[in-house]
């Protein structure tokens, strides 16, 4: 059984492409949700009218797939973007289907996004933490950060990030569990590329702690890489004025990937 969980807030004008698509893709033994994150809109209203069952979460998007996935005692849970203004292909089918094709734990979407104008966080901090925490994992994910994935409910990924941090979470925590990871090719992706200022602590946060928890950073360190976190954030605060981005500025994003990384152990001493 596959939980489709169409997960946003405050979504009203886009909800009813993601839910389309949910629908049509789910077989007869499967689910639909609209896992609502505490929207102050229509949204849930418009999930109604399609006749798609509404679950409320607390704000945050690691809140609402650990909402989704506290009520999935069983099978796949699929994660969708409520913001889909288009795709080429349908996009929770075309990840069920590579489930059953690639016989994977959890798949990812790979796809072509013409609204993305920068990548700011994926060169400055997740390339580099997880370059140097995970090295084994940097290349396994064309699009990190990705909102569109199913995986296996079983997984022992809890507990999750409450804010965007959540899908860096996944990324690494699957096959840290020993999870099999497969990619669906979605071809092209139209939805708005929004500016989320907070998402380069969130996600650089989300790779610490699992540093911390799988052994890879000793935990009397981590006060130094969470400096380190906090310088290149402050670098590139500078692609944003008042949350909105700027003409990206490749100078800044350039300073911030070369911020020194502390040390990966302590020094011996004596």
């Amino acid at each position: 059984m596959i939980t489709f969980a169409v997960i946003g807030q405050n979504e009203e004008r886009r909800l009813a492409v993601a839910l389309g698509q949910a629908l049509a893709a789910a077989g007869p033994e499967d689910r639909v949700w609209f896992v609502d994150s505490a929207s102050t809109d229509g949204s849930a209203a418009v999930a109604a009218c399609m006749g798609v069952e509404v679950v409320s979460a607390p704000s945050g998007k690691g809140r609402a797939v650990e909402t989704g996935l506290a009520l999935c005692d069983e099978g796949y849970l699929c994660t969708i973007d409520a913001d889909i203004d288009s795709s080429e292909r349908n996009i929770p089918r075309t990840l069920a289907e590579a489930l059953a094709e690639q016989g994977a734990d959890m798949v990812v979407a790979d796809f072509v996004w013409p609204e993305k104008r920068a990548l700011v966080t994926t060169p400055a901090v997740y390339r580099r933490l997880v370059g140097a925490l995970f090295p084994e994992l940097l290349e396994l994910y064309p699009v990190p950060l990705c909102g569109f994935r199913i995986f296996d409910v079983s997984l022992p990924v809890r507990p999750l990030p409450a804010g965007f941090g959540v899908e860096t979470h996944l990324d690494l925590a699957v096959p840290l569990a020993g999870g099999k990871v497969g990619i669906a090719d979605l071809g092209t992706y139209h939805g708005p590329a929004r500016a989320k200022p907070a998402l380069g602590l969130e996600v650089g946060a989300a790779v610490l702690d699992l540093a911390v928890r799988h052994g890879r950073l000793d935990r009397a360190l981590r006060p130094a890489w969470d400096a380190w976190l906090d310088q290149v954030i402050g670098v590139l605060t500078g692609c944003f004025v008042d949350g909105e981005p700027l003409a990206i500025d490749d100078d800044l994003i350039a300073a911030a990937a070369r911020v020194p990384l502390p040390a990966l152990r302590a020094p011996v001493a004596g």
